[in-house]
């Protein structure tokens, strides 16, 4: 009877310790407020991680690089982003699926979408396209860039990669 309620109180404490360590774990979120000058009707922004490069284009709910979607408006929405991790916003237009895939799926999304990093609370606006690439202002704490950077990053890696094992040969 005893080694049961000690067991039920080591576990008791157990659960806290590791639900008070949770919450000191969890990553600083910032909020980005997307607009589009002048609306877009049935189109959303979507969200992919690119903390680990360019992110693959499963907008599937559970997918690994899918954070989410909010409706795209004049008026806005807003999307709680993790504090300093490369985050791609793609405007998803259902009209343009089918040029989309013909002018190369995963590399054309890329070629539209913009890629941010937060340090605090931002908006990102939407204020035109050239060629179907937005072009936009930013305020607040931002960096913003084409999607495509993610492309250059991971071939200097690549590159870093190479001059790596030449130099342990």
């Amino acid at each position: 009877m005893k080694l049961k309620s000690l067991a039920r109180r080591m576990s008791a404490g157990v659960i806290s310790i590791a639900a008070m360590t949770s919450l000191t774990v969890s990553a600083e979120t910032a909020t980005l407020r997307v607009s589009i000058e002048g609306g877009a009707f049935n189109s959303k922004f979507k969200f992919f991680d690119a903390s680990e490069g360019c992110p693959g284009y499963n907008d599937i709910p559970g997918a690994k690089h899918y954070l989410g979607s909010v409706f795209a408006s004049d008026k806005g929405a807003e999307k709680d982003l993790t504090v300093g991790q490369p985050v791609q916003v793609f405007l998803f237009r259902p009209k343009e699926t089918f040029s989309i895939s013909a002018a190369g799926g995963e590399k054309e999304i890329r070629r539209r979408s913009l890629q941010v990093v937060l340090t605090g609370d931002a908006t990102l606006r939407y204020t035109g396209f050239d060629d179907k690439v937005p072009t936009w202002e930013a305020t607040g704490e931002i960096d913003v860039q084409p999607a495509a950077s993610c492309e250059t990053e991971e071939v200097e890696q690549a590159d870093e990669s190479v001059e790596a094992a030449d130099n342990e040969a």
